[in-house]
């Protein structure tokens, strides 16, 4: 069986290669929340770029 890849996982791959579009899309998708104040889509976004530029990882 097939594995398909979710959105996140395609957007996370975007970004590692493309990272010279990460603030295009974070002026993007405050905006979004400014017109639809959909917190849980911007919460989302915000989830792939901290993935992306490492937020969260752990030294040890």
């Amino acid at each position: 069986m097939r594995k398909f890849r979710t959105l996140d996982e395609f957007e996370e791959e975007y970004f590692r290669k493309h990272p010279e579009e990460i603030n295009d899309y974070l002026t993007e998708i405050f905006q979004e929340y400014a017109e639809d104040n959909d917190s849980g889509a911007l919460l989302a976004s915000l989830h792939v770029v901290a993935r992306v530029q490492g937020a969260g990882e752990r030294e040890i």
